[in-house]
């Protein structure tokens, strides 16, 4: 039985598909068929079952995969330690904007220290991007915060950001605001959906909203009288003329995930990654 041929097992369980295996792969389809044909006479067993619905592993691949997962691990890690010239020298994190201005340029810097021969890329993006772009194999790993519905993804690392409202002048009544809110323009931002539930939970009457596409934006309209918004405290810059106001239990937190794809091996390097980033967050928070 060859390494390569459980390697493409694996690819086509995942990929729940020849073709897909095929061009993530870089093979012929028809290299690949003949491969997993090879290994189920090896094996004397059927390994997948195609129909119009793509290619179903059977319970003996099932269990078959059991296996080639722990091997292909191993055989990785071999690589890895003593061909580190195979293995790869790039990690590439997606993070939402918030998070990317708060604890990403010092976990990048720590991640440096110990790996200064490691390319780092930080893809910035809104929250549903880049939960696409870890299901398609485009990062390595994504903070960020709220809810996660698809099942391709698996959470390594949870934690809290403390959120207060922010602004540059005085509030002397929470529920007569008289400043307009100011907001990303993403409408799907956890920060913008919690902020308009906490008006609601407030009786607030404000009603003027203010977008912009960037967090930088957003902090220098409020320095600038612009309006008020509920940011994550960490993010706020340290010589500032704010006012920052605590919120109640319901709204001063939001969670906030480093996730990866589940039915992708994380590497060294990003194992490397996840414990720096676990041991950062367990002393700041």
């Amino acid at each position: 039985m060859e390494i390569n041929d459980l390697r493409i097992f694996q690819s086509v369980a995942y990929e729940k598909s020849i073709s897909k295996a095929a061009l993530k792969l870089g093979y012929a389809q028809s290299n690949i068929t003949m491969r997993i044909k090879v290994l189920e006479n090896k094996l004397s067993t059927t390994l997948f079952i195609r129909n119009n619905k793509g290619t179903m592993i059977t319970p003996n691949g099932e269990k078959l995969l059991k296996y080639a997962d722990k091997i292909l691990e191993l055989v990785d890690e071999v690589n890895e330690e003593f061909l580190p010239a195979q293995a790869s020298s790039i990690v590439k994190i997606g993070a939402t904007q918030t998070i990317s201005a708060s604890i990403l340029p010092k976990l990048f810097s720590l991640f440096y220290e110990k790996n200064p021969e490691v390319s780092l890329i930080l893809k910035t993006e809104r929250q549903e991007v880049l939960i696409d772009m870890l299901i398609k194999g485009e990062l390595d790993g994504a903070f960020i915060p709220g809810d996660i519905k698809s099942s391709k993804i698996k959470k390594v690392i949870t934690f809290k950001e403390e959120l207060v409202l922010v602004s540059s002048k005085i509030i002397n009544d929470t529920n007569k605001l008289n400043a307009p809110i100011i907001v990303i323009s993403d409408i799907n931002c956890p920060y913008r959906k919690l902020l308009q539930k906490w008006l609601v939970n407030n009786h607030s009457k404000s009603t003027t909203i203010i977008e912009f596409d960037s967090l930088e934006s957003i902090i220098r309209g409020i320095s600038e009288g612009l309006g008020i918004s509920l940011l994550p405290k960490s993010i706020l810059p340290k010589n500032n003329n704010f006012f920052i106001y605590d919120l109640t239990d319901d709204f001063d937190e939001l969670e906030v995930k480093f996730i990866v794809n589940k039915d992708l091996k994380i590497n060294t390097l990003l194992k490397s990654f996840i414990n720096i980033a676990n041991n950062y967050i367990s002393d700041s928070h």
